[in-house]
Protein backbone atom coordinates (compact mmCIF):
# COMPACT_ATOMS: atom_id res chain seq x y z
CA UNK A 1 0.00 0.00 0.00
CA UNK A 2 1.28 3.69 -0.90
CA UNK A 3 2.36 5.94 2.07
CA UNK A 4 3.22 9.32 1.90
CA UNK A 5 6.41 9.78 3.29
CA UNK A 6 8.04 13.12 4.76
CA UNK A 7 9.50 14.89 1.86
CA UNK A 8 5.98 13.86 0.10
CA UNK A 9 4.44 15.48 2.94
CA UNK A 10 6.47 19.00 2.21
CA UNK A 11 5.22 18.69 -1.26
CA UNK A 12 2.08 18.31 -0.46
CA UNK A 13 2.25 21.24 2.09
CA UNK A 14 3.92 23.60 -0.95
CA UNK A 15 0.47 22.27 -3.45
CA UNK A 16 -2.14 22.46 -1.18
CA UNK A 17 -1.44 25.12 2.24
CA UNK A 18 -2.62 27.47 -0.27
CA UNK A 19 -5.93 25.87 -1.17
CA UNK A 20 -6.63 24.62 2.09
CA UNK A 21 -6.06 28.16 3.57
CA UNK A 22 -8.28 29.65 1.32
CA UNK A 23 -11.33 27.49 2.01
CA UNK A 24 -11.18 28.03 5.39
CA UNK A 25 -10.68 31.27 5.32
CA UNK A 26 -14.04 31.19 3.49
CA UNK A 27 -15.45 28.92 5.42
CA UNK A 28 -14.54 30.49 8.98
CA UNK A 29 -14.25 34.02 7.86
CA UNK A 30 -10.84 34.83 9.71
CA UNK A 31 -7.35 35.11 8.43
CA UNK A 32 -6.47 33.48 11.67
CA UNK A 33 -8.30 31.37 11.67
CA UNK A 34 -7.53 30.07 8.12
CA UNK A 35 -3.82 29.80 9.25
CA UNK A 36 -4.53 27.82 12.34
CA UNK A 37 -6.58 25.43 10.42
CA UNK A 38 -3.71 24.78 7.50
CA UNK A 39 -1.52 23.85 10.70
CA UNK A 40 -4.11 21.49 12.01
CA UNK A 41 -4.53 20.12 8.57
CA UNK A 42 -1.01 19.38 8.27
CA UNK A 43 0.14 18.33 11.93
CA UNK A 44 -2.97 15.84 12.01
CA UNK A 45 -1.59 14.58 8.40
CA UNK A 46 1.94 14.11 9.78
CA UNK A 47 0.66 12.35 12.67
CA UNK A 48 -1.30 10.34 10.79
CA UNK A 49 0.79 9.19 8.11
CA UNK A 50 1.37 6.26 9.77
CA UNK A 51 -2.06 4.79 9.14
CA UNK A 52 -2.36 6.15 5.94
CA UNK A 53 -3.80 3.57 4.14
CA UNK A 54 -3.37 4.64 0.36
CA UNK A 55 -6.98 4.11 -0.26
CA UNK A 56 -7.39 7.49 -1.42
CA UNK A 57 -5.26 10.11 -3.17
CA UNK A 58 -3.30 11.89 -0.85
CA UNK A 59 -4.81 15.00 -1.86
CA UNK A 60 -7.84 14.25 -1.59
CA UNK A 61 -6.79 12.70 2.45
CA UNK A 62 -5.31 16.20 2.96
CA UNK A 63 -9.04 17.73 1.64
CA UNK A 64 -11.02 15.69 4.13
CA UNK A 65 -8.83 16.47 6.77
CA UNK A 66 -9.66 20.40 6.21
CA UNK A 67 -13.26 19.96 5.48
CA UNK A 68 -13.27 18.26 8.62
CA UNK A 69 -11.08 20.71 10.54
CA UNK A 70 -13.41 23.92 9.04
CA UNK A 71 -16.55 22.05 10.18
CA UNK A 72 -14.87 20.89 13.66
CA UNK A 73 -14.27 24.70 14.09
CA UNK A 74 -17.91 25.84 13.09
CA UNK A 75 -19.32 23.53 15.63
CA UNK A 76 -16.72 24.66 17.88
CA UNK A 77 -17.59 27.77 17.47
CA UNK A 78 -21.64 27.66 17.07
CA UNK A 79 -21.57 31.47 16.28
CA UNK A 80 -24.52 33.25 15.53
CA UNK A 81 -22.97 36.57 13.69
CA UNK A 82 -21.09 36.15 10.16
CA UNK A 83 -17.61 37.92 9.62
CA UNK A 84 -17.33 39.37 5.70
CA UNK A 85 -14.71 37.99 3.58
CA UNK A 86 -13.94 40.31 0.48
CA UNK A 87 -13.82 37.90 -2.44
CA UNK A 88 -10.92 40.30 -4.14
CA UNK A 89 -9.12 39.36 -1.02
CA UNK A 90 -9.74 35.53 -1.58
CA UNK A 91 -9.30 35.54 -5.36
CA UNK A 92 -7.19 38.84 -6.58
CA UNK A 93 -9.87 40.02 -8.44
CA UNK A 94 -8.49 43.34 -8.13
CA UNK A 95 -6.69 44.73 -11.00
CA UNK A 96 -3.78 47.34 -9.99
CA UNK A 97 -4.73 49.08 -13.84
CA UNK A 98 -7.63 50.22 -12.44
CA UNK A 99 -9.06 53.07 -12.01
CA UNK A 100 -10.28 53.60 -8.24
CA UNK A 101 -13.83 54.47 -9.44
CA UNK A 102 -13.51 50.82 -11.12
CA UNK A 103 -11.87 48.83 -8.04
CA UNK A 104 -14.32 50.51 -5.96
CA UNK A 105 -16.93 49.44 -7.83
CA UNK A 106 -15.96 45.58 -7.97
CA UNK A 107 -15.17 45.90 -4.07
CA UNK A 108 -18.47 46.44 -3.85
CA UNK A 109 -19.50 43.28 -5.95
CA UNK A 110 -16.86 41.39 -4.31
CA UNK A 111 -18.66 42.44 -0.69
CA UNK A 112 -22.47 41.85 -1.71
CA UNK A 113 -21.41 38.69 -3.09
CA UNK A 114 -18.92 37.68 -0.47
CA UNK A 115 -22.21 38.34 2.32
CA UNK A 116 -24.69 36.32 0.00
CA UNK A 117 -22.06 33.18 -0.27
CA UNK A 118 -21.94 33.39 3.94
CA UNK A 119 -25.42 33.26 3.93
CA UNK A 120 -25.10 29.94 2.35
CA UNK A 121 -24.67 27.06 5.26
CA UNK A 122 -21.33 25.84 5.60
CA UNK A 123 -21.92 22.18 3.61
CA UNK A 124 -23.40 24.79 0.19
CA UNK A 125 -20.86 27.26 0.43
CA UNK A 126 -17.80 24.65 0.98
CA UNK A 127 -18.89 22.79 -2.30
CA UNK A 128 -19.25 26.29 -4.05
CA UNK A 129 -15.55 27.18 -3.16
CA UNK A 130 -14.09 23.80 -4.01
CA UNK A 131 -16.25 24.28 -7.69
CA UNK A 132 -15.88 27.42 -8.36
CA UNK A 133 -12.82 28.44 -6.56
CA UNK A 134 -10.31 25.68 -6.28
CA UNK A 135 -12.29 24.55 -9.81
CA UNK A 136 -11.85 21.00 -8.93
CA UNK A 137 -14.22 18.35 -10.78
CA UNK A 138 -17.36 17.29 -8.92
CA UNK A 139 -15.64 13.21 -8.66
CA UNK A 140 -12.81 14.80 -6.98
CA UNK A 141 -15.44 16.69 -4.67
CA UNK A 142 -17.37 14.17 -3.89
CA UNK A 143 -14.40 12.49 -2.55
CA UNK A 144 -13.41 15.06 -0.31
CA UNK A 145 -16.48 15.12 0.90
CA UNK A 146 -17.35 11.36 1.12
CA UNK A 147 -20.58 11.60 -0.73
CA UNK A 148 -21.91 10.72 -4.20
CA UNK A 149 -21.23 12.97 -7.40
CA UNK A 150 -25.27 13.45 -7.47
CA UNK A 151 -24.81 14.87 -4.12
CA UNK A 152 -22.33 17.89 -4.93
CA UNK A 153 -24.50 18.39 -7.91
CA UNK A 154 -27.46 18.73 -5.50
CA UNK A 155 -25.82 21.04 -3.51
CA UNK A 156 -24.27 22.91 -6.15
CA UNK A 157 -28.21 23.28 -7.37
CA UNK A 158 -29.15 24.59 -4.22
CA UNK A 159 -26.20 26.98 -3.50
CA UNK A 160 -26.73 28.33 -7.02
CA UNK A 161 -30.54 29.25 -6.50
CA UNK A 162 -29.93 30.53 -3.25
CA UNK A 163 -27.53 32.85 -4.67
CA UNK A 164 -29.29 33.68 -7.22
CA UNK A 165 -32.31 34.43 -5.03
CA UNK A 166 -30.48 36.22 -3.04
CA UNK A 167 -28.62 38.60 -5.51
CA UNK A 168 -31.47 38.94 -8.01
CA UNK A 169 -32.83 41.99 -6.85
CA UNK A 170 -29.44 43.70 -6.14
CA UNK A 171 -28.45 42.65 -10.00
CA UNK A 172 -31.94 44.27 -11.38
CA UNK A 173 -31.85 47.79 -9.32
Amino acid sequence: MPTVATDELRELYDKYAPRIRTLARYTLGSRAAADDVVQTVFLKASQSLATFRGQAAPGTWLWRIAVNQCNDELRRRKRTDRVEVPLDAILGWADDAATPEQRHGVKEIDEIVARALLELSPKLRTVVVLRYVDEMPYDEIAAILGCSIGTVSSRLARALTKLEQTLRPIIRS
